[in-house]
C-alpha cells in the first residue's frame, strides 16, 4: 500500500479528528473489540461535508474492560480515543505552538445525543462515563462531536473482521475523509 502525502491548507489551521468504533462480543472468543483512527485535518469549512487530512495514529485491540452492552463498548471506545486525542493535540502544541481543535466522529448516534441531553442513560453502567463525555463536551475539551454513518465510519474495519477495509485505505491514500462534516457543529453549554 501507498501512502499518499496529504497537501493540507495550513491558512485556515488544523483539527485533530478522532474516530473510534467498537464491536461487542464479536470476537471468537465471545471478547469485544475497540478500535481508532487519528487524523490530523484542515478546519472545516462551511458548505463542504469531506474533510482533507493525514492519517497520525491508528489502533484495534480486544477490550479487556468487562463491557455488558454494545453502548457501552461504544462509549469506552470514545473514550480511549478522546484521551489518545487529547495527547496528540498536546503533542502538535508542543511541536508547533498551534492549537488545533479536537473533532470526534462516532457511529454511536446514542452516544452523540444522550451527551446533549440531561437525561441519565437507561442503562446504570454507562452512567459515570457519560457524565465525563457530558463534562468534556461542555468545557471545550472536545470541540465539536457527531454522529457518522457506519459506511464512512473509518475505524469500524478495525473491529470487525467481516469488513471491508477499502475506505480506510482510500482515505490514507488520497487525504479525503468522506462525510465527515455532514452534521452541524455539535451544540454544548457553554456561557
Amino acid at each position: 500500500m501507498r501512502l499518499h502525502a496529504c497537501k493540507l491548507n495550513p491558512i485556515n489551521g488544523f483539527r485533530i479528528f478522532g474516530i473510534p468504533d467498537a464491536s461487542y462480543k464479536n470476537n471468537a472468543d465471545g471478547s469485544s473489540q475497540r478500535g481508532r483512527c487519528a487524523f490530523l485535518a484542515e478546519e472545516r469549512v462551511a458548505g463542504k461535508t469531506n474533510a482533507r487530512g493525514g492519517l497520525v495514529d491508528y489502533e484495534t485491540k480486544k477490550t479487556t474492560r468487562t463491557t455488558m452492552s454494545t453502548t457501552f463498548a461504544e462509549l469506552y471506545a470514545l473514550m480511549k480515543c478522546f484521551g489518545t486525542c487529547l495527547f496528540l493535540r498536546g503533542l502538535w502544541k508542543d511541536l508547533t505552538g498551534q492549537t488545533v481543535r479536537l473533532h470526534l466522529r462516532t457511529d454511536a448516534n446514542n452516544l452523540v445525543t444522550t451527551a446533549a441531553t440531561t437525561h441519565l442513560p437507561e442503562q446504570q453502567e454507562t452512567t459515570h462515563m457519560i457524565q465525563m463525555l457530558r463534562e468534556e463536551s461542555c468545557s471545550g475539551s472536545i470541540d465539536d462531536l457527531a454522529h457518522v454513518v457506519t459506511q464512512r465510519c473509518l475505524a469500524y474495519c478495525l473491529t470487525k473482521k467481516s469488513t471491508n477495509p477499502d475506505d480506510l485505505i482510500k482515505a490514507i491514500q488520497t487525504g479525503v475523509l468522506i462525510g465527515m462534516d455532514t452534521k452541524p457543529i455539535f451544540w454544548r453549554c457553554t456561557s
